[in-house]
């Protein structure tokens, strides 16, 4: 599978894990390089996932994000998802939504439509998922439209609402400079070792993971914290211009996220009246 539609279809795939697990309380994972400790435990058991699915999520767990902080959000969020920590994992998506990842903003919206860690709210899902298709990746729209298209006329009006109080901190405008500063920030404290840095999301040394899954950031895969990597500086990677580049066009594919039961019914397109705004509500007044 390409992989910008498998981490597009990650989010979705582990909101199926959820519906179909029993509330069984385990252990909380250990604590690794990318993903945060988490003291309690989850709400739910992880069923049997998909092999590719938890390849790329063991990927998201060793990946180094130092100086990324959109990665670093995104794939602790995903992974903590996974484990059933729904409310760390929206506190993680949200950092990631700070600094500009369509995916994190992406995965939040999907939370709010489906109760997981917070309040099952669709107003506020179709506020999220309109702003992460403020770039109009295709899936992504198509995500917005099912969403927002299924809402009353006076609940997409407070979805407009919602999503201009969003904007101020998370739209692009403000969240693509704050993704600078941490790239340009990075790029001071560089040492100069190629090997990677410890700022307290990566390790420094030689790392059992390395022969490991990787998982793609903008069509090319991330480091392993604490592995060699030819690439880890090249200018895809800190260049501002470059690097968003790079990331918008993993998303330029065909690949929808629909409804989750029954993905052949979800609407195509649908007009907005500015780049961010939520689909119009469907005139049904349902």
């Amino acid at each position: 599978m390409n992989p910008s539609c498998k981490l597009t279809l990650l989010a979705a795939a582990l909101l199926v894990w959820t519906c179909a697990s029993a509330a069984i309380a385990t252990p909380a994972p250990a604590a690794s390089t990318a993903v945060p400790a988490v003291t309690d435990k989850p709400v739910v058991a992880r069923p049997e996932a998909d092999a590719s699915i938890s390849r790329t999520l063991t990927a998201m767990n060793n990946a180094s994000t130092w100086g990324h902080p959109d990665l670093f959000g995104e794939f602790a969020g995903m992974r903590l998802y996974s484990e059933g920590h729904y409310e760390a994992a929206i506190k993680y998506f949200k950092y990631g939504a700070r600094y500009a990842d369509k995916l994190s903003q992406l995965s939040i919206g999907l939370m709010y439509d489906n109760g997981r860690g917070v309040e099952k709210d669709p107003v506020k899902a179709c506020a999220w998922v309109a702003l992460a298709a403020e770039r109009k990746y295709p899936s992504f729209i198509a995500t917005r439209n099912r969403i927002c298209e299924a809402l009353t006329p006076a609940q997409h009006d407070e979805a407009v609402a919602v999503l201009d109080k969003l904007l101020p901190e998370y739209g692009d405008k403000v969240a693509k400079q704050r993704m600078v500063h941490a790239l340009d920030m990075a790029k001071m404290e560089a040492t100069g070792s190629r090997l990677g840095f410890d700022s307290g999301i990566t390790t420094i040394g030689v790392n059992p993971n390395c022969g490991g899954p990787t998982v793609a950031a903008g069509g090319i895969n991330a480091p392993v914290a604490g592995c060699g990597s030819n690439d880890f500086w090249s200018p895809w990677r800190w260049d501002p211009d470059k690097y968003f580049a790079t990331r918008d066009a993993q998303w330029r594919g065909t690949v929808t996220v629909g409804k989750l039961e029954d993905i052949a019914k979800s609407p195509q397109g649908g007009p907005t009246t500015k780049q961010s705004q939520p689909a119009k509500a469907a005139s049904t007044g349902h």
